[in-house]
């Protein structure tokens, strides 16, 4: 069985690496320069966010993700920069993310009009040792590891006003596959393997004390489903706010964030399966932690997306 189950593994490493829709975040809203460079410098003024998932919980060697995010308009606005570093973790494999973006920015109409580029390096690490083998002298273990290092490339736009946002964004596209032959990676531009993003939101204003936030976020892979995730959040007198999103596949989301001042934002999000033909429910939790420095009454933000 062991065998089998490192088969299998070996096997949909490729898929994995080559196939899978974008590591999932539940704050692509608030911080969406994972996904977008022309994101960078959007929130008008220096931002730091870190973030924690933690997915299906309680089974073994499930994913773990790890990301900080920073970004900040330079002195004349029109330029933005950004910095993004993730880890993911995911059974024997590990993957560390690092990426600078440049977004040029413009006043067009009541917003800003912002075009993006990200350029970083992936290193990519699968460790076969930590797997336990009944049979420790297994072919299939003689070779302990395999790792790399490659460039990636995003590209994005991005418009926002005080009251709404669009974005379109196509993140780190190139694609890469394990050559065993050679014993590396092998990087490819390959459009079929490329993810395609769009999201967009509103902050529409009840009455004095409420904020509805809705929100869309729609992802595209040839080689996968179309994933929707859409939903809204209701804020309490611009401090406290509880939402809930619908994600494709049967997920439900459910987030509470607080504004201890007009600097400090925390958020703690909560994923979990519906439906009564799920056989496998396991669920994840993500905090998010953000500070904006240097924030004036005069500047846009912190904007709530």
């Amino acid at each position: 069985m062991q065998r089998v189950i490192i088969s299998i593994l070996i096997f949909l490493t490729p898929l994995y690496v080559n196939g899978q829709l974008y590591t999932m975040s539940d704050y692509y809203v608030q911080d969406a320069l994972a996904i977008n460079p022309s994101y960078a410098g959007s929130q008008d003024a220096l931002s730091i966010s870190v973030f924690d998932r933690f997915s299906w919980v309680g089974f073994e060697g499930s994913p773990k993700t790890m990301s900080l995010s920073i970004h900040a308009p330079m002195d004349n606005e029109r330029v933005g920069l950004g910095l993004f570093l993730v880890n993911d973790m995911i059974g024997v494999t590990s993957e560390t993310r690092i990426v600078g973006n440049y977004a040029f920015r413009m006043n067009v109409g009541y917003g800003k009009l912002a075009f993006g580029l990200g350029a970083g390096i992936i290193l990519q690490k699968i460790n076969w040792t930590k797997l336990a083998a009944q049979d420790a002298g297994d072919e299939l273990l003689a070779d302990n590891s395999a790792s790399g290092v490659m460039p990636n490339f995003s590209l994005g736009v991005y418009y926002s006003t005080s009251k709404y946002f669009v974005g379109l964004s196509l993140p780190m596209f190139l694609s890469r596959e394990f050559d065993a032959g050679k014993g590396r990676y092998a990087v490819k531009n390959n459009i079929s393997e490329y993810n395609y993003f769009f999201n967009a939101g509103y902050d529409l204003d009840l009455d004095r004390n409420f904020r509805l936030l809705p929100a869309i976020l729609v992802k595209y892979h040839k080689g996968d489903a179309m994933q929707i995730d859409i939903g809204s959040r209701v804020m309490f007198k611009n401090r406290f706010s509880l939402g809930t999103f619908y994600r494709s596949k049967n997920i439900m989301v459910g987030t509470i964030q607080c504004k201890v001042n007009d600097q400090l934002r925390f958020a703690y999000s909560y994923d979990f399966m519906v439906g009564n033909r799920i056989q496998y429910k396991y669920n994840s939790h993500e905090i998010m932690l953000n500070y904006i420095f240097d924030y004036h009454t005069n500047v846009t933000g912190p904007r709530q997306f």
